[in-house]
Order: C-alpha cells, then structure tokens, then sequence
C-alpha cells in the first residue's frame, strides 16, 4: 500500500496548476449538529491482559452535546503549497443506575450501582498540502500532516464495588495521542466564484510506544459566496477513531464514531 502511495506521489509531482490561485485565506467558523456518537471503552491496569469494553451509550446512558463547535481553514502560500488546520471538540456525561455489572479498572462494578460518567474529546488536525492540479473548474490536493486527539475520562459510582458497598468510588484517566495522516483534498466550481462543492478524506493507522492508533475521516460540503469575501456552507462529517494509550498504570482503549451535519460561515482573503 505504501509503494503505491510514493509511486502516485512521484507521478503527480510533475503535474503543474494551471490557473492562478486567487484565495490565500480561508477561515470558517461553524457547529456540526451531532446525528451519531457511539463510543465503546476501556481502562485496565497494564498487567490485566483482558477486559470487556463497555458502550457509553448503552451501558452509562451517556449523552453527547446536540452540536460541537468547529473552526478550520487553510493558508496558502503559494498557489501549489497551503497549510491546514481544523479543530472541533464533543462534550459527553450520563447519569444512570446500572442493570448489569461492568468491568472497570479490574474491578467489578455491580448492577444496581448509580454511576455518573463522562467523555470528553478535543481534535486538533494540522497538515500540509500539495496541489498537484488546479485550473478554473477542479483542484485536487495531497495532504499530509498531524492529527492530535486529546480525551478524558470519568467515571464516579455508587453501590457495590468488589462486592463491598460504597458511597464514592471515582477512577478516571486522560491522554493525547498525535496520529501523522495522509489525505486526499478535491474541490469543484459548479458557479464561478459563487458555488463550490469540496469533498476531504484522511486515513492512517500506527503504534509507537505507548500508544497507537488509527483513522477514518471525510467531509462533503457545499459552499457559496454571496459576497466578494464571504460566504456560507452545508456538509456532513464523519470520523472513526480507535485509540489506544497508557496512562501511568493504567491502559485506555476507546473506540468512537462522530458524524453529523455542518453549517458554518466563511471568510476568504
């Protein structure tokens, strides 16, 4: 797989734009209105090899935010080379009392127990890109670059723990993990200037150390500009993280999946 990603590289390295790039520029301020956030999750102590995962949703009755809040844009400077940025954060809690025992830090968390739980995520994603084609109609783009998740944990129960009672147990854990990405960037220009059509896809996988990690993510959006430097658009976005780190003694897996629809405003200069 890698070997055709360097062959592709090579081949469009020679490939030059054909139009001028008038946008160096581009900020955009927006919300995603949440349609899916599923999470399955687990902390453990290093030295337990096996541990059942626990669906946030389901098991904690965890409830995400209705909409995130999201920035991205890009910097061009050139008309083939830009820089990337984009971050957006989801907030979870739940309040629940449990029908079921679950497995939490090695210990045994029984049913009946109240628990108050929470997720949180932050994404940062910084990138270089390549425009390898552009002329008045498409731009394509290569892009490579950082994706650094940041999480936190919480968990507080009431009940019986270990098979003893107790009126406060709290455990919880936090990491960030930095995942190097690969993407691929195409826009259309349905309207000259005024209506766009961009579609973005970025994947990788990787263990190093401590940690490891993989990703899916892409976004289609529909963008028009009804004045010289502003504009607004719609899109969907969809993100599939795994992640895996220590946290001190402890080991954290997550499994996420975040889609939803965005709206946001637009500045380009």
């Amino acid at each position: 797989m890698y070997k055709k990603i360097l062959i592709l590289s090579l081949l469009l390295v020679g490939v030059t734009l054909s139009a001028e790039v008038k946008d160096k520029w581009k900020i955009n301020l927006g919300t995603m209105f949440v349609t899916n956030f599923e999470t399955e999750m687990q902390l453990k102590p290093k030295n337990l090899p096996i541990s059942a995962t626990i669906n946030t949703k389901d098991q904690l009755g965890m409830q995400t935010d209705s909409h995130a809040f999201r920035l991205d844009g890009y910097y061009r400077f050139t008309d083939t080379h830009s820089i990337d940025f984009s971050y957006f954060s989801t907030r979870s809690d739940g309040h629940k009392t449990i029908s079921q025992d679950i497995q939490w830090e090695g210990k045994t968390i029984s049913a009946g127990a109240i628990i108050d739980s929470h997720f949180n995520m932050d994404i940062y994603k910084v990138s270089y890109g390549y425009s390898f084609f552009h002329n008045e109609k498409v731009e394509l783009m290569l892009t490579a670059g950082f994706h650094i998740t940041s999480l936190d944990l919480g968990l507080g129960a009431k009940g019986n723990v270990d098979g003893a009672y107790t009126d406060k147990y709290e455990s919880g854990a936090s990491a960030t993990v930095p995942l190097p990405v690969f993407g691929f960037k195409g826009e259309y220009t349905i309207i000259n200037e005024t209506l766009f059509v961009t579609y973005k896809t970025e994947y990788f996988f990787m263990q190093y150390e401590n940690y490891s990690g993989a990703l899916l993510s892409s976004s289609f959006n529909l963008e028009y500009r009804f004045m010289d430097h502003v504009g607004t658009g719609v899109g969907y976005n969809s993100n599939k993280i795994f992640l895996k780190a220590e946290d001190g003694n402890k080991v954290f897996e997550a499994k996420n999946d975040l889609s939803g629809v965005i709206l946001y405003l637009t500045y380009i200069y």
